[in-house]
This record gives structure tokens, C-alpha cells and sequence, in this order.
């Protein structure tokens, strides 16, 4: 019986760190989110662009908002499923490692797009504006 207790005692152990890690994990992944979108509109008030790179931005804008809604979307569902594969499964298995790496994936997308969409911006910037820019990228990428 003992042996028994002890199995259960560990694999409810276990559980419970993968369930404090995932919502570490969520905890900041939603603070750097919130910094990054907190910090998009102060790029255009900072930068003083011009009429003309506040036109060429709204296209930019536009594609990077689509983007980012579905790697949202995406990384919501992912994490739908990973709750429910945890729920079934009650220990680290194949389904749950694979429900993992599909949130990781998409949450990897979300940052890669991101990324895309800052060096998309700043090509529009002239080297006084890219100076700016990069340096308050650099910050905002360290959390201060």
C-alpha cells in the first residue's frame, strides 16, 4: 500500500509542477505582451515621423495587427488543448509534450512576426529616427 501512496503522492506532485510551470510560463508571456503593446504607439509619438512614413506605416500596421490576432487565436487554442490533453492524461506524455510544443510554436510565430514587423518599421526610418528606435527597442527587449 505504501508503494501505491508513494505513486500517486509523485504523480500528483509532478502534475502539480507542470501545472505551476504552464502558468508561470502564461504569467510572463502575458507581461511581455502587455509591454510590447504598451510600447507600439509610443514608437510613432517618439519617433516624430513625417507624413509621408506614417503613410507608408498604416499598410505595415495593418498586416502585423492580422498577424498578430491569429497567432493570438492561435496560441489560445493551443493552450485550449493542452488543458484538456493535461486533464486526460494526468501525466507528461507524448500528447502533452506535442500540445506543449504547439504553444510554444505558435507563441515562437507571434515573436517572429513581431520581429519582422519592427525591422519593417524601422526600414522606413531615417538613421536619426533608426538611432532612436533601436536603442528603445533594446530597452523595451530587456524590460526596463
Amino acid at each position: 500500500m505504501s508503494v501505491i501512496r508513494r505513486i500517486v503522492f509523485s504523480l500528483l506532485l509532478f502534475l502539480s509542477i507542470i501545472i505551476i510551470g504552464y502558468f508561470i510560463g502564461s504569467y510572463f508571456h502575458q507581461d511581455y505582451v502587455r509591454d510590447m503593446e504598451n510600447s507600439h504607439p509610443s514608437f510613432h509619438e517618439m519617433l516624430n515621423l513625417t507624413q509621408d512614413q506614417r503613410e507608408k506605416l498604416v499598410p505595415l500596421e495593418k498586416k502585423f495587427s492580422e498577424e498578430k490576432i491569429f497567432y493570438e487565436n492561435q496560441i489560445r487554442v493551443a493552450n485550449m488543448e493542452l488543458g484538456d490533453i493535461m486533464n486526460k492524461e494526468k501525466s507528461y506524455t507524448p500528447e502533452v509534450q506535442a500540445a506543449v510544443e504547439k504553444v510554444h510554436t505558435a507563441m515562437g510565430q507571434l515573436q517572429k512576426v513581431t520581429i519582422i514587423h519592427l525591422f519593417d518599421m524601422r526600414a522606413l526610418l531615417n538613421e536619426k529616427q533608426a538611432k532612436i528606435f533601436d536603442d528603445y527597442v533594446a530597452d523595451v527587449m530587456h524590460g526596463l
